[in-house]
């Protein structure tokens, strides 16, 4: 049985995400975190139009672990520092395609956790911390010594978007300026369209270019700032980090 490798796992989740995303905002953008030049040109593109950054680390299992990488880590533990909210970890429930392609909704059997949580792992002076996802308890478990990680399901973390009637309410109430504050609200947290919208109280996100200037988080002005963000370790660094970059307002098509 064919393995449900890393990159199908990127793809799948990264395309999902973008359908999902559509009807609040027709020009999401996708960049692989591989390739310099590419991030460099990707970084002009969004300072143009100002908007928002997140970052989603993969991971697949390998006989059902996963493991992660501490010099990763310390780079993406950094950027949540410095944008709470901003940055996550992916883990998939499936090991292989078959699995996988059963899926009616793949973030339902997807699970985000935040650098912050995954550091407490680490043994001082180890490079790598093998887990294994429990999701019946909704953790990422070390055996020893036995840690538990909280770990969230994806629908949880960044929001349910099956009812697509209720979302498309939602939009057409709230007009044009939609962020990933709103987007990745999970709905138990979005009012009915007949009552108003509480105030934003925290944005998630690493700001990009005209966007408002935040108390602690100052935008990404220029490539070089993006580049100093990640660091400036070899690209080995960046593989199955992906940034999805979501203009600031969005348009009905």
């Amino acid at each position: 049985m064919i393995r449900f490798a890393e990159k199908s796992f990127e793809v799948r989740f990264c395309a999902a995400l973008s359908a999902a995303l559509m009807p609040f905002n027709r020009n999401p953008h996708w960049f692989g975190m591989t390739q310099a030049e590419e991030r460099k040109n990707g970084i002009d593109t969004m300072l143009e139009m100002g908007g928002y950054f997140l970052l989603f680390q993969f991971k697949a299992k390998n006989n059902n672990n996963f493991k992660i990488e501490k010099y990763q880590w310390n780079c993406l533990e950094r950027t949540a520092q410095q944008y709470p909210g901003s940055t996550y970890y992916v883990f998939p429930e499936a090991l292989n395609e078959k699995d996988a392609a059963s899926y009616d909704c793949l973030f339902n059997h997807s699970w985000c956790s935040f650098p912050f949580d995954i550091g407490r792992a680490f043994k001082k002076g180890s490079d790598t911390v093998t887990l294994s996802l429990d999701t019946n308890t909704s953790a990422l478990i070390k055996k020893r010594p036995k840690t538990s990680i909280p770990t969230h399901n994806a629908c949880g973390a960044l929001g349910c978007f099956c009812d697509n009637q209720y979302w498309r309410e939602m939009f057409l109430y709230t007009g044009y300026q939609m962020g990933p504050q709103f987007i990745f609200r999970p709905p138990h947290q979005i009012p009915s369209a007949k009552s108003p919208l509480p105030p934003f109280r925290k944005q998630r996100g690493i700001p990009v270019g005209a966007v408002p200037s935040e108390r602690g988080r100052p935008p990404i002005e220029s490539s070089e700032d993006f580049e100093r963000l990640l660091g400036d370790e070899k690209s080995s660094l960046f593989r199955g980090l992906f940034g999805l970059f979501l203009p600031r307002e969005a348009s009905i098509g």
